[in-house]
Parts: C-alpha cells; sequence; structure tokens
C-alpha cells in the first residue's frame, strides 16, 4: 500500500510523521513518502532513503501559500495516486487531505497538541479517522482515539551525574536548560540573561539560543564569567533532559511530552502566535503541580525571576513538581505509536 504523510514545517508536525514513517519502513509491508515544507526537512528524508514531496517558501503568505497549495495538493494525489494520507497538523497539509478525500482515498489526522490546531479542527469533520496525542481530547472527539505522543528513538535516559558530566558541568550541583526550540526564542533568550545575575553561582546553565543568537548570548556568557553550556542547536537533548534540574521553554506537544518523560519540572512560556494550544498544553502539566506558566503578554519580568530564582534554591519545590510529572502518560514508543494508528 502507498502511504503519504503530510506534515508542515515545525518540529512538533514533523516528528511524529518521521517516527510513523520509519516504523511503516521497517515493517516493509507498505511504500511511504512524505510531503513536508522545509527544506531542511526534506534534505533529511532523502538522506534516510524516504521520498519527499512539497515546495518550501521562505515567507509565511496565507493566500499566495494557500494558491500553491490547492493546485500543489490536486497534483500530487494524481501523480502519487497513495492509498492512505494521514495529515499531522498545520495549514500546509489541508489541501492534500481534501484531495484525498474528495477522490475517495482513505484519510486519516494526527493531533499531538491537546487542542485542535485550525486545519485539523476543519478536517476532523472530514477525514475517515482521527488520532490524538492526549488520552482525553481523544474522549472528547467522536471516534477519535489515542495514539500517543512518540518519543523520538534517539532520546534515551542517562543517570544524571553522567550527563552533567558529558556537558562539563558540575555533577554534584543543579542546572537549568533554556530551550526555545530549533529556532531559538528572542523573548525567552532576553528574559532569561536579565536574571542569570540573580542565580546561585552554583546553579549550571544550558542555554541553547537558536542560531539567530547563539553569537551574541556567548559573547555575555563570556563576559559576566558565568559557566554556561551554550549552543545554537543541540541534537543530543536526552543529554541536556537528563542534566537539567529545571526546564524554561514554549510548550508545543513534544516538548511537553518529553519534560513529561524525563520528569523534569518545567517554567513554560506558551508562544503567543500558537493560537491556545500551547497554553493548554502547559495548563494540563500544572494541573498536576508539575509546571509553571508565565504568558508572553502582560509578562512580568519581576514575577518570572523571583519564581526562576525560588525554583533554583529550594529543591524541596522541585522534587514535588517532579512528583506531579508521574501522572503524565502521554508518550509513547515509535513502535506503540505505530500499532496505536494501524491496529
Amino acid at each position: 500500500m502507498k502511504i503519504l504523510l503530510v506534515c508542515e514545517r515545525s518540529g512538533g508536525h514533523f516528528f511524529p510523521a518521521f517516527a510513523l514513517g520509519q516504523e511503516i519502513k521497517r515493517g516493509g509491508n507498505h511504500e511511504v513518502s512524505f510531503f513536508v515544507t522545509s527544506s531542511i526537512l526534506k534534505h533529511s528524508l532523502e538522506e534516510k532513503g524516504f521520498k519527499a514531496w512539497g515546495r518550501s517558501f521562505a515567507f509565511r503568505n496565507i493566500i499566495l501559500e494557500g494558491s500553491w497549495r490547492f493546485f500543489e495538493g490536486i497534483f500530487l494525489i494524481l501523480s502519487l495516486r497513495p492509498k492512505k494520507v494521514i495529515g499531522f497538523g498545520g495549514r500546509d497539509s489541508f489541501f492534500l487531505l481534501l484531495w484525498a478525500k474528495l477522490l475517495f482515498i482513505e484519510t486519516a489526522i494526527y493531533e499531538p497538541n491537546i487542542a485542535f490546531g485550525k486545519a485539523n479542527r476543519v478536517l476532523c469533520g472530514i477525514v475517515d479517522r482521527v488520532y490524538c496525542g492526549f488520552r482525553e481530547t481523544a474522549k472528547c472527539i467522536k471516534g477519535a482515539k489515542f495514539a500517543g505522543i512518540p518519543l523520538r528513538e534517539e532520546l534515551k535516559k542517562i543517570e544524571k551525574t553522567e550527563a552533567k558530566n558529558m556537558l562539563g558541568l558540575n555533577p554534584q550541583g543543579s542546572a537549568i536548560a533554556v530551550v526555545g526550540g530549533s529556532q531559538g526564542s528572542r523573548f525567552i533568550n532576553d528574559n532569561f540573561l536579565r536574571l542569570v545575575p540573580d542565580l546561585r553561582d552554583d546553579f549550571d546553565i544550558i542555554h541553547l539560543t537558536g542560531p539567530k543568537d547563539y553569537e551574541e548570548i556567548s559573547r555575555f556568557y563570556s563576559k559576566i564569567g558565568t559557566k554556561a553550556f551554550v549552543k545554537d542547536f543541540w541534537d543530543r537533548m536526552d543529554i541536556v533532559y537528563c542534566a537539567a534540574d529545571i526546564l524554561l521553554c514554549r510548550a508545543g506537544a513534544l516538548t511537553v511530552a518529553e519534560a513529561s518523560y524525563f520528569g523534569i519540572p518545567a517554567v513554560f512560556i506558551p508562544h503567543p502566535q500558537a493560537g491556545s494550544h500551547q497554553h493548554l498544553n502547559a495548563e494540563y502539566l500544572r494541573r498536576e503541580g508539575a509546571a509553571i506558566i508565565f504568558e508572553q503578554n502582560g509578562f512580568s519580568f519581576d514575577d518570572f525571576k523571583n519564581t526562576l530564582v525560588m525554583l533554583a534554591t529550594d529543591k524541596d519545590m522541585r522534587q514535588k513538581m517532579a512528583g506531579g510529572l508521574k501522572n503524565i502518560d502521554i508518550v509513547v514508543s515509535s513502535h506503540e505509536f505505530y500499532k496505536n494508528i494501524f491496529s
């Protein structure tokens, strides 16, 4: 069977699709290809032996992109003739799923977030099957099925002391990891740097800056003499997660799932342009006492600083938050993810 996996340009859409694609390929029973709108991700897929389609644009314009995707969608469906199309969210996927359904091809969507994105909200009433990353989301959609959020294969639990040693940190101390996603977050970076002087000297810093801010932030730490592990991007996130005692980050579904899997108390600053789903993802952990949320709109730096400093100095508070993560049950292996969708 020919299967087309359709995803956007962000990691939150791409990684679940990639996890499923790898499992389909291992099974050898189906032929799988991808539609993805990032030239970097397309290149990565092709290096791993997958066929990847989709025009990449350097800009985001809903009218121009939408017009292109409309015709691109029908062209690819008629050219590839897949027997099944599975969408992983994002507006780039919309027309491919729509054309597939109109041409009587089996369709499905997967929503990793606790709240459906705009494209998936429309598509869930059209497609044949709906899969969800969160159990409570699946319960709210008639006919939907829980699939979980697949853990990336390269993420393995490492003993904390070993992880700290691998990053050159104090194995006996504590550490905060600042992660703004693959592109970084200027807002998170700027506000964290403002409070660095208020952190204890023995509290190590892991700062993944994103490519735009890397040089400036590296100079900052060198200038003030604070020991920090600083990278623009780091693909060994398992080491980062295992070394960290606090995580400061956005609240995409994958980040929330990985924080829960590795048991890290998190301070979330949901992206203000991600609709409401990042806030709701973060709220899911906060209800269990496992996370703290600061909204970017109406942000109070003083409250943020006081909270981070308190969390850095109060080990009991961190342990209590980590205990709440034991109640979170959304992470599955790639193989479990595959079975949940194809069983």
